[in-house]
């Protein structure tokens, strides 16, 4: 995607809707409006970035085409961000480009997979990111204006156009999925310490997922809730069971507060609940049928992941007290998350 032609003298006499209508035959957007990178735009976005024009951030899969700062500055801008949301877009781009995270099977995979951001430190208050509620629903523009411009850069720059992105019915996480970690509502651990980070450092977070799973758990004493949590992430249908992705439980602050007061740390918890969501072999087809790849299987039980560490905890919405509901994003089986800084 060359962002030169924004400037062509054959577009300065063009009205607004005759724009728009040039960037969607050009299959250009996510089927939505989009703000036109006018190259004054462009020019003022790039003029509060200390990187080069031409810095070359990540090479996108499939089509291997090359996130320049340029490049990602024109998507971000399309999709509606702000020069602050920058950084942040730079930051996933890298961390979505790593060999682990295997952006080329998200792109192409039959999965409704697609990734989905997590931010940390400082940087959430800088931007006014949402990690309260409705954090995965309309009304916050870093939410819903970053995870868009990751999706543009994945259209327009890595070449998942309809054909080589082969979902069979897609999702509509595919158009956007970002938020915030509420870092201050339990004692736990936040994400990116989990990682190994600094409380203090802003980092985002990836991860390859294929749905997002709501759990109704109502039961406020932790012996049952932890079970009940642990039927939503035994869903055996999706490819999780392959055993190789990195899956999220989005808890809202209400549902870890009652393991907190029930003396649970993060790892205990985390523990507890991996265990749980084993699911016995016998309730799948033979084994032979498994179309691709294999599950990892202990003592006759199929685990959603590797190890307890492949679990990722986060703590983010509504935090009223009856807030009794937690989500679950199980993992593309071919990805695992990877963080990076953002600077």
């Amino acid at each position: 995607m060359d962002s030169k032609y924004i400037s062509y003298n054959q577009f300065t006499k063009k009205n607004n809707n005759d724009l728009q209508d040039y960037f969607y035959e050009n299959d250009l957007t996510d089927g939505l409006p989009i703000i036109i990178p006018h190259e004054s735009k462009v020019n003022l976005f790039l003029s509060n970035i200390s990187q080069k024009n031409d810095e070359i951030i990540g090479c996108i899969e499939p089509k291997k085409g090359i996130a320049t700062v340029e490049k990602i500055v024109v998507n971000s801008i399309m999709a509606g961000c702000l020069p602050i949301h920058i950084p942040v877009i730079i930051a996933i781009i890298r961390a979505i480009c790593k060999p682990e995270f295997n952006l080329h099977a998200i792109q192409c995979t039959t999965n409704p997979a697609t990734p989905l951001c997590i931010i940390n430190g400082p940087v959430i208050k800088q931007i006014e990111a949402n990690f309260g509620r409705n954090l995965l629903g309309p009304g916050n523009r870093a939410n819903a204006s970053i995870g868009r411009a990751v999706r543009l850069i994945l259209k327009n720059i890595g070449g998942s156009i309809d054909g080589i992105d082969m979902a069979t019915h897609g999702s509509p996480a595919k158009y956007t999925l970002f938020f915030a970690e509420d870092e201050d509502a339990v004692e736990w651990n936040c994400l990116h310490e989990d990682f190994g980070f600094n409380k203090k450092d802003s980092v985002v977070s990836v991860f390859g997922i294929e749905s997002v799973i709501n759990s109704v758990a109502v039961w406020w004493k932790h012996q049952t809730l932890i079970k009940m949590l642990a039927k939503t992430l035994r869903t055996t249908a999706t490819s999780q069971f392959f055993s190789r992705g990195s899956p999220v439980l989005l808890m809202s602050p209400a549902h870890a507060k009652i393991f907190i007061k029930s003396g649970y740390t993060k790892n205990d918890f985390r523990e507890k609940i991996w265990d749980l969501s084993k699911v016995p072999i016998t309730d799948f087809p033979n084994k032979k049928n498994i179309p691709q790849g294999e599950w990892t299987v202990v003592k006759d039980k199929v685990l959603i992941c590797e190890s307890p560490e492949d679990l990722n905890i986060v703590i983010a919405g509504g935090d009223e007290d009856n807030a009794s509901h937690s989500v679950f994003f199980s993992g593309f089986c071919l990805s695992k998350c990877c963080s990076e800084m953002i600077h």
